[in-house]
């Protein structure tokens, strides 16, 4: 008897990627902890004040309808500094591993900013290019972006016109509420980096 036979087709196959912006994360994160939020005390947690943060997730969003295959994460984030800095943050965050219970290594996009800037304009820039290169080529079926800023509304309107599976992961603090109806789906990253009272 055949593996797969025409009632027990195999599940479609589609390609995972990844896109953090991880000025985002970690300035909703640190605003929830100056609001009192309480956070979990994971084994594998990565946080830089005011340039990184980031633990492992327990896998890719489920979709048990299709295979999903993790292809790529990309870790977006500015540093100020001279190039000591810049290479220390940069290898900091090559270290971030694991991710998406894959073994996977994450690649930062670390860029520089003045030391007058909240929130270097590159990262979004960057990401936004990125994410419609990916889309455009046909190389991510589905698109996990780790942001909650409305400034990727229009970004994701041009993900999901093109036919591709979005998921958003943020954080409740300033996560914009548009942005939250056109997901796919919802990551809350509160359940995953703060205890629940």
């Amino acid at each position: 008897m055949p593996l797969y036979s025409p009632t027990y087709p195999p599940a479609p196959h589609r390609k995972v990627m990844f896109f953090i912006d991880g000025e985002n994360i970690v300035s909703r994160y640190q605003a929830m902890l100056k609001k009192g939020s309480i956070p979990k005390q994971p084994d594998c947690f990565f946080h830089e004040q005011d340039i990184y943060l980031w633990r492992p997730l327990n896998g890719i969003p489920d979709e048990p309808q299709y295979q999903n295959e993790f292809i790529r994460a990309y870790y977006y984030t500015s540093v100020t500094g001279d190039d000591v800095k810049f290479n220390a943050v940069f290898n900091s965050l090559k270290k971030i591993v694991t991710l998406a219970a894959k073994s996977q290594t994450l690649y930062p996009v670390l860029l520089k900013k003045d030391r007058k800037e909240i929130k270097a304009k590159g990262v979004d820039i960057q990401m936004t290019v990125d994410i419609l290169s990916h889309v455009f080529q046909n190389n991510v079926d589905t698109v996990c972006l780790f942001s909650g800023d409305g400034d990727y509304v229009p970004v994701v309107r041009e993900v999901i016109s093109r036919g591709k599976k979005i998921f958003i992961g943020a954080f409740s603090d300033g996560f914009n509420s548009y942005l939250k109806q056109l997901a796919d789906e919802i990551i809350d990253l509160d359940l995953i980096y703060f205890e629940q009272l």
